[in-house]
């Protein structure tokens, strides 16, 4: 089924609007579903009564995002850990990142480390993905012990503790390459991934409205004003919000215009030096303006979730409608980054221990 988001013709959204009507009042209905096409029943289970309501309200020039969910700060903002001193954030900081949606930059590498890392990730971004079988800037911590010892630094693991818990899993990483005038990446947000396709989350907690993931964005090169830092809008992870579909902005192949408060004030730039990571809700709106520069810039990123947390349950692939990939999932799985997985509640995978230097920087191979 095509869920593209764009703006249909009106013959296409006659014919949809009743269909969906009825599985609004099916759902409702609590029937079995068993019998029903996949994409049907995955809509019928999937998508909550908000989701079907903005989309008929608005005769399908309306959606959800993703999933909707609520947050609220919580009344305690202490760490959920005790960790070294050195990696401890305070009750201030942690105030902040429960009220803005992000926290940074932070520190954990030196500019020189990264500058050599940097060979490692302009090779892995033309090789072929032993994953996923195609050339693909996801998930390459599977084959790159470097880049795994980096997201188990404790610059790393003991920050995100302190907001999901001791015991967590990365569930998916990132490359980024952001060449010399290449263009904006739109603001966007993202709850539960169902976002990809529009059919299937990829994440199923127990409680959508509470914290169940976090994703570190590390600079390799310094990230700037003008070659296209991370920009935040603050405050905006507290609610999933809506798109309009069409327009010129969107997400790589999705056309639409997002529907938030766009007050310049609450717009938040943070430039990061290489070697430097921000933490983020990936319910918080972010984006990135274009490269206007003549150089290069590289980051990669990993999405943590407490093990309590079940990933593609029962999921053999997933497509991915925004850059047109589609992903199977035999070689995939999620790899514990803290603490111990007593639930294994997703498809798990094993990594070797990263091997770190006398001064405790990652080796190319693992021990």
């Amino acid at each position: 089924m095509n869920l593209h988001p764009k703006v249909r013709p009106l013959w296409q959204r006659a014919i949809a609007l009743p269909i969906l009507t009825l599985l609004m009042a099916y759902k409702a209905t609590r029937l079995p579903t068993f019998f029903l096409p996949r994409d049907i029943r995955n809509i019928i289970k999937n998508w909550d009564f908000k989701v079907y309501w903005v989309l008929i309200s608005s005769g399908l020039t309306r959606a959800y995002i993703d999933q909707p969910c609520e947050f609220k700060v919580p009344a305690n903002c202490e760490p959920k850990v005790v960790v070294d001193p050195k990696w401890r954030l305070t009750e201030k900081q942690l105030r902040k990142f429960y009220e803005d949606g992000f926290i940074g930059p932070l520190d954990a590498f030196a500019p020189e480390e990264m500058a050599d890392f940097r060979k490692d990730m302009l090779d892995a971004e033309k090789s072929v993905s032993q994953t996923y079988g195609f050339v693909t800037p996801r998930d390459r911590h599977f084959e790159n012990p470097r880049l795994w010892g980096y997201m188990k630094h404790p610059a790393i693991t003991e920050r995100l503790a302190q907001i999901l818990g001791p015991d967590l899993n990365v569930w998916r990483t990132q490359m980024f390459h952001k060449p010399p005038k290449a263009p904006a990446i739109q603001f966007h947000q993202a709850s539960t991934f169902m976002v990809e396709d529009y059919q299937v989350p990829a994440l199923h907690p127990a409680n959508r409205d509470e914290i169940f993931q976090l994703t570190v964005w590390i600079a390799v090169d310094d990230a700037t004003h003008e070659n296209g830092c991370l920009d935040f809008v603050k405050g905006s992870h507290k609610q999933v919000h809506t798109v309009k579909f069409g327009g010129e902005e969107g997400f790589y192949n999705a056309a639409y215009s997002l529907e938030y408060d766009r007050d310049p004030s609450k717009v938040v730039r943070v430039p990061c030096k290489s070697g430097q990571f921000i933490i983020f809700m990936e319910r918080c709106i972010h984006g990135s303006q274009a490269n206007t520069t003549d150089r290069h810039r590289l980051a990669f990123n990993l999405r943590a979730v407490p093990t309590n947390l079940a990933v593609y349950p029962g999921v053999k692939k997933y497509r991915s409608v925004y850059n047109g990939g589609k992903y199977h999932l035999d070689n995939w799985g999620v790899v514990s980054l803290r603490g111990e997985d007593r639930y294994m509640l997703s498809r798990t995978r094993k990594l070797a221990d990263p091997s770190y230097d006398s001064q405790g920087l990652p080796l190319r191979k693992a021990a």
